[in-house]
This record gives structure tokens, sequence and C-alpha cells, in this order.
């Protein structure tokens, strides 16, 4: 077809060799295997291989990690931190899985959709129990204080 751009081809690849400062964006796959200090960006997959050391933030659909990563890292569908992989920095992700091995030093947040709504506990008589993130309805008389 004319005027429509191909985003199907090979993606971007940091060498082993490479030191790259600034943003690295493809509409394609993302692989590193140097040194990144800046953002990482991708419409599909980022790889950070074992010998990688990214400084900056990480936004991917598939996030896999065996390399370092001092950032913020959000994966649309999956992040995947490998026995050798190290973040430092909060995650975004609605499907995490964490090798033995891996260390993770940050916040962890997981949106839920409207699916996947935590139904609240209720008592005996379907009554909601007492939400412990609610202040409690309770008033201290002058003899109790």
């Amino acid at each position: 077809m004319k005027g429509v751009m191909e985003t199907n081809g090979p993606g971007t690849t940091v060498g082993v060799n490479v030191s790259l400062s600034g943003t690295l964006k493809d509409q394609n796959d993302i692989s590193v295997f140097g040194m990144v200090e800046g953002e990482v960006i991708s419409e599909k997959s980022v790889t950070i291989g074992q010998t990688a050391q990214v400084k900056g933030p990480v936004k991917g659909e598939l996030v896999t990690i065996a390399g370092v990563v001092r950032g913020s890292i959000t994966a649309g569908e999956k992040l995947e931190l490998l026995e050798t992989g190290k973040v430092f920095g909060s995650i975004n992700t609605k499907n995490l899985v964490i090798h033995s091995g891996a260390i993770l030093v940050g916040k962890t947040e997981m949106p839920t959709g409207e699916d996947s709504e935590v139904e609240p506990e209720v008592d005996g008589e379907g009554e909601p129990t007492e939400d412990a993130s609610e202040p409690a309805d309770e008033t201290l008389t002058p003899d109790e204080e």
C-alpha cells in the first residue's frame, strides 16, 4: 500500500559495547545489551539483557529484565524480571513475573480493571464489614480521653 508506513521492521538493538545517552524510542522491539542513560520506549517489547544497564524510565507492552534498571518501568501487558534482573524503581504493569534470584527495590502498582474488582467482605447478615481504610465512627467522651 502506498502512504502506509511499515511498523514490522527488525526493531532496535543496543550492543554490549554501546553507551547511549538520550531517548531511545521505536515502534518495534527494543533490545538493550549495553548502557543507556535516558528513556527506553517501545510500542511493542523491551528486553534489557543480562549485560545491560539502564538509568531512566522504561516503557513497553512486554518488558523483560535480565540486567539492571534504575528508573521506573511501565509494562502495558507484562513485566518479567529474570533471575539476573535488578530493578531499582517503581513498576506499573497488569501482569508481573519475578523469578527466584531477581532483585526488586521499589514500589509495585498493578491496576485492576472493572472485571477484577475486589468484592467487599460481608458479615453473616450480608452487611459489609468495617474496612480498616475508612475512619472508625467512634466519639470519645471526656471520661475516655
